[in-house]
Formats: structure tokens, sequence, C-alpha cells
């Protein structure tokens, strides 16, 4: 009977130190607490805010807002990058463990080049991890929740890639590359002027009241026999008119940009809406390569297919002559 009561007794005590062990102080497995590589979010929809910051230092907001994404609360960000990273939070998991000879390399690498995202559901924090670099085999990422003990090897079954590049903390590559998106029906104004063929610059006004449009010359000049269909579709091209990239502080001709602000430029492009909201665009030729010239310097000297530009004289981006060619057009267009 004693030894019975005997082995009971030990077997309570084993019984408490393991429930100790396995459960802490806030009810929560300690297995949980410190294994933690439930990487998937699967509810996407509920996200409301990103904060994904580097060590540079960089940092991006991206938060939700009437159905859209915004970044740093000033500006629409990319939709196929925001669709890009909520995939990746709903497709992605944990491929493998690491093993303990790889971990410690794993964590050095993640405290410099690794990317911290803060993730929000419905205003509030629900998760936060760590992303490291990809793995040897560069099908996985090396990833770490916040109050995990170690990394993991994460990735999107059946995809063949390292997932680290889609978490960038560089906030004019997560901006919409839309110049303008003005529906016509909001368009006041549009003024386009060519300071070095001053000939060819011209306006197009709307009225409101009874939708009458007027165009006028660079000498302010109403110009007569107007084809108003060809008006129209030309108000029509800034519901969606694009650049082709951002130019950061990285890009060699950031250190330009103020003689090439204080220089004559191609065009000035400007969108006034019925609001009274004015965007402007502006472009700058690009030197083409010396062995690009031909016998004729004044038409070969510049690269004929792309510009500098500024929006708003302030965010400097890369435009093509093909994405803008159904806005730079000359009067007679219209008539």
């Amino acid at each position: 009977m004693k030894k019975n009561l005997l082995y009971l007794l030990v077997f309570v005590v084993l019984l408490a130190l393991a429930g100790y062990l396995i459960l802490d102080k806030e009810g929560k497995s300690t297995l949980e607490r410190t294994q933690n590589y439930d990487f998937t979010i699967s509810d996407t929809a509920s996200v409301d805010k990103i904060v994904i910051s580097d060590k540079k230092p960089s940092s991006v907001t991206l938060t939700r807002e009437n159905g859209g994404w915004v970044v740093n609360n000033s500006g629409r960000a990319r939709k196929d990058a925001i669709n890009t990273l909520l995939l990746t939070f709903y497709r992605m998991e944990m491929r493998n463990f690491l093993p303990d000879r790889m971990k410690e390399t794993a964590l050095k690498r993640m405290a410099v080049y690794g990317k911290k995202v803060e993730v929000y559901k419905n205003g509030v924090p629900f998760k936060t991890f760590y992303v490291g670099t990809e793995s040897q085999d560069e099908m996985a990422t090396y990833m770490m929740i916040e109050g995990s003990d170690a990394p993991y090897a994460v990735h999107i079954p059946g995809f063949n890639g390292y997932l680290s590049s889609r978490f960038f903390a560089d906030a004019s590559l997560w901006r919409s590359r839309e110049i303008f998106s003005i529906p016509a029906n909001r368009i006041r104004k549009v003024e386009l002027l060519y300071p070095k063929d001053p000939a060819q610059s011209f306006s197009v006004n709307r009225f409101s009241a009874d939708s009458l449009y007027v165009l006028k010359t660079a000498s302010n000049q109403v110009m007569q026999s107007v084809n108003r269909v060809n008006v129209k579709l030309y108000l029509g091209i800034f519901d969606k008119l694009s650049y082709e990239g951002a130019i950061v502080e990285t890009d060699p001709i950031w250190g330009r940009r103020d003689s090439l602000l204080a220089s004559t430029p191609v065009f000035t492009l400007t969108v006034t809406d019925t609001e009274g909201e004015r965007k402007t665009l502006s472009g700058y030729h690009i030197v083409a390569p010396p062995e690009n010239f031909d016998t004729n310097p004044e038409t070969s000297m510049y690269d004929p297919d792309r510009l500098h530009g500024f929006i708003d004289n302030k965010r400097m981006v890369l435009l093509q002559y093909y994405g803008l060619k159904s806005a730079l057009i000359r009067p007679d267009f219209f008539r």
C-alpha cells in the first residue's frame, strides 16, 4: 500500500513539473511560445495595415483605406505589389526546421540584412516577423516570428524561388505608377506647354455647366473648327496615365535632379480637376551615349525612347515616349 502511494506521489510531482514546463505564466504553451512557425495569414481581408522596415534604415507604412491601399498616408499603392504581398501572407508556410549548425549564421545575416514586418488586423497588431536572406538552394527564405527562439525556412508550396524580394521598405517602389487618375468628367482644364516650341502649346478648358469644351493656343486664342470627339478622347486618357519607374536616391541621376529642374523641360503637362486640384508632369531629355550620335546631333543626342520626369516638381520618375504618346500631341489633333 505504501509502495503504491509512493508511486502515486512521484506521478503527481512529475505531472506538476511537466505542466510547469509546458505552460508559462499566461497559460500559453512554452513550445508554442518558443517554436512559433505559424507564418500563414489566412484572413488577409482583415489586414488593414502593414509596416515594413529594414536596416538602411528605411520604412514604409501601407494602410487600407476605402477599399484601396495608401503609402505613408499620401498616395495610392501599386495594386500588383499589394496583391502579391497579401497572397504571400496567405500561402507562405514553414518548409523545414534549421539544423543547429545553421541557426547562428541565419540569425547573423538576419541581423544585418533582415526586414521587420508588422501586420495589423482591424487596427490591432496581429503578427510581427523578421524576413532574412534566402536558403542555400534559393527555394526558401529564412524567417522568424517575434518571440520565437529560432528562424525557419519558409516557402510557398509550388513556387520556385525565395520570398525576401517581396518585402521592400522603399516607399517610392510601393507607390502606384499612375501619374494621373482623373476621369474625363472630373477634368476642368488640361494645359500642355512645349517651352522649346511654344507655337505647339495649347490648353483644353471644360465648363461643367454645359460640358462645353474650349481649346486655346499658346497665345490664348480660341481654336476654331474643333473636332469634339477627339477632345473627349484626349481627356479620357488621363484616367490612367503611368510612368515606367521611380528614380530613387541610389540611382546615379538622382544627384542631378536640381540641375534638371533648373533647365528647360521638353514639356510641362498640367491637369486641373473640378475641385481645383492640380497635378503637373514635366519631362526632360536623357542624353544618349556619344556613339549613338549621327551627323545631326540636334536630333540624335537624346534617348529616343525615354525621358526623366518630375511629378509636381517633387517625385522623380522615368518616362517612356511610347506611354505618353497619347498625351504629348499637337493642336492639329483637334482640328
